[in-house]
């Protein structure tokens, strides 16, 4: 018997290439829409953005891959970024003319709830929306781990 979408935890892999982003970015805002939330604009919007700002950073400071986790628990949206960089991201302050150092900044302001810690591959940097979820959807995502994920490589847009 298939297991409804929220019991599953989905993983995909985002190349070392700030060009993979916009694809990140679309593949969690679609995982919302597959799990049956309801996204209004600004909602996707927000998500959106906190995923290419969370992912870009990552790809950025590591210039590794890393893996994206999303998972429904009951009440909040979860991405969870995973890399191999030991060092827990944490906000900055940017200076008025620098062109970087914001993007942890805006997650702080627009999610629910965010953070940084250590992991066995290195750290994962999540955050958390508040949704209103679709009529009747009162399952909760499993922990992530292979037995529960659905995984996938996101390509590079050209």
């Amino acid at each position: 018997m298939p297991r409804p979408l929220g019991e599953l935890t989905y993983t995909f892999t985002v190349p070392p290439h700030v060009e993979a982003v916009p694809a990140a970015r679309a593949s969690v805002v679609g995982r919302a829409s597959q799990l049956g939330l309801e996204l209004g604009d600004e909602l996707a919007g927000d998500l959106r953005l906190l995923t290419g700002e969370v992912v870009a950073n990552s790809v950025t400071h590591t210039q590794a891959e890393c893996v994206v986790a999303v998972s429904w628990t009951g009440e909040r949206l979860r991405v969870e970024v995973i890399d191999g960089e030991p060092t827990l991201a944490r906000s900055s302050s940017a200076d008025t003319m620098d062109e970087s150092g914001r993007g942890l900044f805006l997650v702080d302001a627009l999610a629910t709830a965010w953070g940084s810690e250590p992991c066995t591959a290195g750290k994962k940097t999540w955050f958390e929306l508040e949704m209103p979820a679709a009529a009747g959807m009162s399952h909760v995502a499993s922990c992530s781990n292979s037995a529960n994920a659905a995984e996938e490589v996101v390509p590079i847009a050209s």
